[in-house]
């Protein structure tokens, strides 16, 4: 017969204390004027910034490489930390090529919900989408060697993309550039001249760009001055290096900078998301099996990492916090306590199913912090989470089917059975025989079975179902049959006195 422990006033069994043991290593597992803003470029033409205020709260965001997914990610996590924090100056240090004109489009959102001021370093290169994500900033500086502009917008196979997308991003560009008209009154034409090869720019009489090609602008022609009083076309100054930008900003004992850093969980991430569907299909299986199987093992530790797993994709992502992956986790605790303590109960079960799928939900969202200017929580938010997770369950019922149907009669599955037996349970391939010749046997309940539980018959404790309804532990049960994953039950009426 298998020992008792006595853990907190209750009776738990030898297995249960090894699961319990495994669940606790899981949850274990400036405000001064502008001083000697300038900088050096060629040695016969340096370019005098702008003023501008003295930045004390700092955060500079690398655009590196392609405008894809990963870029996204690090501009969405870097705006969100920066409002989070207060941080009221944000640097985009560029040097792109160009990319995803759907991306682009995000990116702008993005930094439209920004409060603060924004500036691009073009360093060395903003080509492209790299161009129109420049064009929303406050300000634009450039490396000596820096270059902008060839932004008309093409599919990522370098073809015309659909008139609906043009007018889109045309018309998006067109409402923030507007509030620099007075500041930079050649922004907008600028901008325009980048995109669309037909469109002849000039400024009097002097022609900037010519129709039949793309306008591009290196540090020197960006800040070439034009008008009364002189203005410069673009360019709000040309600095060696990011840090001699940063010196213009505020100085060195001055200010407080923030560096978001790209490591290699921006690629991760756009893979996890992705693949998220099938991440929590395989979760639901994994979760499944364990709640069918003796113990704690295998299927179990898979499952929930799976859910992790895609819940930490989409942190990386810039999506939602840490808050998520703990609602999870304490769901998780729920249900597995609600498997060791009270089979069948639903008392645990149910909170804590709500809690996983509520977190997998809410991991999803694009959540923003409390206090972004013009942010208002909607269900729309919730539109696109919620059909991933409901790919994911649909998946996951597929698998639990396809499953019930093939995997039963494999020698697979019949090798994790055993094993999950013997290292939940430590019995052996011989008990599991035997267990069918107890049949007909009568026993008793050590666990309320409402309706799985543990049952003891002629001294061993064996995993149990309730073929109808429920029964309190200390009554007695007879054996009726033996199904894939434990003993099938039925409760005894005793005979009136």
């Amino acid at each position: 017969m298998n020992c008792m422990k006595p853990t907190l006033g209750l009776v738990i069994s030898q297995p249960a204390m090894t699961v319990i043991r495994k669940i606790l290593s899981f949850v274990f597992l400036s405000l001064l004027p502008a001083i000697n803003l300038h900088s050096e470029g060629n040695e016969n033409d340096e370019v005098v910034p702008e003023n501008e205020s003295m930045a004390s709260e700092i955060y500079v965001i690398p655009v590196k490489g392609p405008i894809a997914q990963p870029a996204l990610f690090a501009i969405r996590t870097g705006v969100k930390e920066a409002i989070e924090n207060n941080i009221n100056h944000l640097i985009l240090n560029m040097d792109t090529p160009g990319g995803r004109l759907d991306v682009t489009l995000e990116i702008l959102e993005v930094l439209d919900r920004y409060p603060g001021k924004t500036y691009t370093f073009v360093n060395t290169e903003a080509t492209s989408a790299g161009a129109i994500i420049a064009s929303v900033t406050d300000k634009i500086y450039f490396e000596p060697k820096g270059t902008m502009g060839s932004a008309e917008a093409v599919s990522g196979q370098g073809e015309d993309i659909q008139e609906s997308m043009k007018r889109k991003i045309s018309s998006f560009l067109n409402s923030k550039l507007e509030a620099y008209t007075e500041d930079y009154p050649y922004r907008s034409e600028v901008i325009i001249a980048m995109m669309d090869p037909d469109y002849e720019f000039k400024i009097g009489e002097e022609v900037i760009k010519e129709k039949g090609e793309l306008l591009n602008l290196n540090a020197k022609r960006a800040h070439k001055e034009y008008g009364e009083p002189p203005q410069s076309i673009l360019g709000s100054g040309v600095f060696d290096d990011l840090d001699a930008l940063l010196d213009s900003l505020a100085k060195p004992g001055e200010r407080n900078v923030t560096y978001f850093e790209e490591t290699w969980s921006l690629d991760l991430a756009n893979f996890l998301v992705k693949l998220s569907p099938v991440l929590l299909g395989i979760g639901i299986l994994g979760i499944y099996l364990e709640i069918q199987t003796p113990g704690f093992g295998i299927p179990g530790i898979l499952g929930a990492a799976c859910f992790l797993v895609a819940l930490f994709g989409h942190q990386v992502a810039g999506l939602s916090g840490n808050e998520a992956m703990l609602i999870f986790i304490f769901g998780a605790v729920l249900l597995f306590l609600e498997i060791i303590l009270m089979p069948g109960a639903l008392i645990l079960a149910i909170p804590g199913l709500l809690l996983m799928f509520g977190s997998l939900v809410w991991g999803m969202a694009d959540v923003w912090p409390e206090n972004t200017p013009d942010y208002n929580w909607s269900i729309a938010m919730l539109e696109k989470p919620f059909v991933n997770v409901m790919l994911g369950l649909i998946l996951g019922v597929g698998l639990i089917l396809a499953f019930m149907r093939f995997m039963p009669r494999s020698m697979v599955w019949n090798r994790l059975v055993i094993s999950e037996q013997i290292s939940g349970d430590a019995r052996n391939a011989e008990t599991i025989k035997e267990e069918i010749s107890l049949v007909g046997c009568s026993g008793v309940a050590v666990t309320d079975l409402y309706p799985s539980g543990e049952v003891e018959i002629e001294g061993e404790r064996h995993q149990a179902h309730l073929v109808t309804g429920s029964l309190k532990s200390g009554q007695a049960v007879r054996v009726v049959a033996r199904s894939q994953f434990s003993l099938e039950v039925e409760a005894i009426e005793e005979d009136p006195a």
